[in-house]
């Protein structure tokens, strides 16, 4: 059996690498929202014709796919919030329990 203080640099681990997948997930919106769009608004001011269309649809579809990427980011955070709060309160009841019956 692990001790509380175990626990807790566990719960903590849990909840930085949570943070970290959600300043990911940050980062990523930020990308698609400035530096993507002002690129493609530079891009097709320059460059006309049907081939700059089809390159401006496929980078839409890349963007939806970074932003579905981001997302994906952020859910996964929160299930390990969620799953770390989860073992973190189990534990602890079990330390609670086994100090009890020592």
């Amino acid at each position: 059996m692990r001790s509380k203080t175990e626990i807790d640099i566990e719960f903590k681990r849990a909840m930085e690498q949570a943070e970290e997948l959600e300043e990911l997930s940050v980062l990523l919106c930020n990308i698609c929202n400035v530096k993507f769009d002002g690129t493609l608004s530079l891009l097709s001011k320059s460059w006309q014709g049907q081939n700059a269309v089809d390159y401006v649809k496929k980078t839409g579809k890349l963007k939806n796919n970074i932003y579905n990427s981001a997302e994906i980011l952020k859910d996964t955070a929160d299930m390990i919030r969620r799953t770390a709060s989860l073992i973190y309160s189990a534990e602890m009841a079990a330390v609670s329990l086994c100090g009890v019956r020592w």
